[in-house]
């Protein structure tokens, strides 16, 4: 298992990439629709490609995204933190059966080879874990 990234809940993608640009120069992706989550993603990264920010900006049918957003005032907030795992369905069920509530059922994101999943714990909260290298 290994840090992949943070992710951030935005609701302009733009206006945070330049406010981060400094930091996270870098774009690996660009506003990529995901189906499975109604939401456009975004993947920065540092000059070196160390390390990687997430900007999930809901569309409009994600409601509990833009609910989100909406009852905080801010036009960004910390979302997840992930992690590639070795092993997605016996980390999916680790995590199951030691009380993480499922948000997102896995889906494929970015490849049909690539499953994420998210899933919440209120001592912990949001952690996505996904399979593989993007």
């Amino acid at each position: 298992m290994r840090f992949d990234h943070t992710g951030y809940v935005v609701s302009d993608t733009d206006a945070t990439a330049a406010a981060i640009k400094i930091f996270f120069p870098v774009i690996i992706r660009y506003k990529e629709q995901i189906n499975a989550q109604q939401v456009l993603i975004t993947l920065l990264a540092t000059a070196d490609g160390n390390n990687q920010v997430e900007l999930v900006e809901p569309l409009k049918s994600n409601i509990h995204l833009q609910s989100m957003l909406k009852k905080s005032g801010k036009s960004s907030l910390p979302y997840h933190i992930c992690f590639v795992v070795n092993n997605f369905d016996e980390q999916y069920q680790e995590m199951k059966s030691a009380g993480w509530i499922v948000l997102t059922r896995p889906f494929n994101a970015f490849k049909s080879d690539h499953r994420a999943s998210h899933l919440y714990h209120p001592d912990a909260g949001i952690i996505e874990i996904m399979s593989g290298a993007l």
